[in-house]
C-alpha cells in the first residue's frame, strides 16, 4: 500500500554482543533463521515499509545473508547505540519517518510495525510497549530508599519506535548538546519535548540479551509453530 510518506525501517544490529558471550545476536537462529532473517521478514512484509536499513557492526557483516523485495542497505554503526542509530537515520536520505528497531527483537510482526507506523503518521512519534506484569521498587543508589509504584501506571518500553524523521533528528541534536544520554530514543524525543504515543504490543516480542533469552525465545517459537501460543 503505497502512501505518502515514505518510511525507512532502521534495524540496529551493530552490537558487540558481549552479554551473549561474543556471539552477535544477529547471527543466533531460532527455528532454523537468523534473528536478523526474521526482522527483514517481517517489515519486507509490511506495506507502508519503503526500504531497509541494517546497521552492522563491520562491513560486509551479513553479506549474503539475507534477501527483501525491497530495498535493502547496509551500513557501519558506530560506539553506541545511539551512534549506531544515527548512523541508520543518516542513510535513510528519502524518509519522512523511520521506523527504529533492534534486531535482537525477533518476534515483531508487520502487523504491529505497521500500527505503529499509522500511529507515528498521526502523533509525530510512537512506541511499542506492554504492560508491566511484576511489583517494582524504586532503589536510590544508596539503598537507603524504596519506594513502591503503582503497577497499573507502569508500562515495558520495546521497539519499532517510529518517529517523523525531522522529531528524531530535532531530539537527537539536543540530547547530544546537553549531554544526556538515554537507553532508547523515546528518552531523546520526550527530553526534547516531543510526545511519543505508547502502543500495547505483544509480550512475545521480548528481547534477547542473554543466553537464558534465547532459550525463552526458542521456547516461543516452538509454542508459535504448534498452535499453543
Amino acid at each position: 500500500m503505497a502512501t505518502e510518506h515514505f518510511v525507512s525501517a532502521v534495524i540496529v544490529a551493530a552490537g558487540s554482543g558481549t552479554r551473549m558471550g561474543s556471539i552477535a545476536k544477529p547471527l543466533i537462529k531460532i527455528g532454523g533463521k537468523t534473528l536478523l532473517e526474521r526482522v527483514v521478514a517481517a517489515f519486507d512484509s509490511c506495506e507502508r515499509i519503503d526500504e531497509i536499513i541494517i546497521v552492522e557492526r563491520e562491513a560486509g557483516q551479513f553479506d549474503g545473508m539475507v534477501k527483501a523485495k525491497k530495498p535493502l542497505n547496509f551500513v557501519l554503526g558506530g560506539k553506541t547505540r545511539a551512534d549506531s542509530v544515527k548512523c541508520g537515520v543518516n542513510a535513510a536520505s528519502r524518509a519522512d519517518y523511520v521506523c527504529i528497531h533492534d534486531c535482537a527483537r525477533p518476534f515483531i510482526t508487520a502487523e504491529e510495525a505497521d500500527k505503529l507506523i499509522l500511529a507515528a503518521f498521526e502523533h509525530g512519534a510512537s512506541c511499542a510497549c506492554t504492560k508491566v506484569k511484576d511489583t517494582v521498587k524504586y532503589r536510590s543508589d544508596d539503598e537507603k530508599c524504596y519506594y513502591t509504584p503503582n503497577r497499573d501506571n507502569l508500562i515495558a518500553v520495546q521497539t519499532p519506535q517510529v518517529f517523523k524523521k525531522s522529531i528524531w533528528i530535532v531530539a537527537d541534536a539536543i540530547a547530544r548538546k546537553n549531554g544526556a544520554v538515554f537507553t532508547d530514543d523515546t528518552g531523546a524525543a520526550e527530553h526534547a519535548g516531543f510526545k511519543v504515543h505508547y502502543i500495547e504490543c505483544s509480550s512475545e516480542n521480548i528481547k534477547l540479551t542473554d543466553a537464558n533469552d534465547v532459550k525463552i525465545a526458542k521456547a516461543i517459537y516452538f509454542l508459535k509453530e504448534h498452535g499453543d501460543l
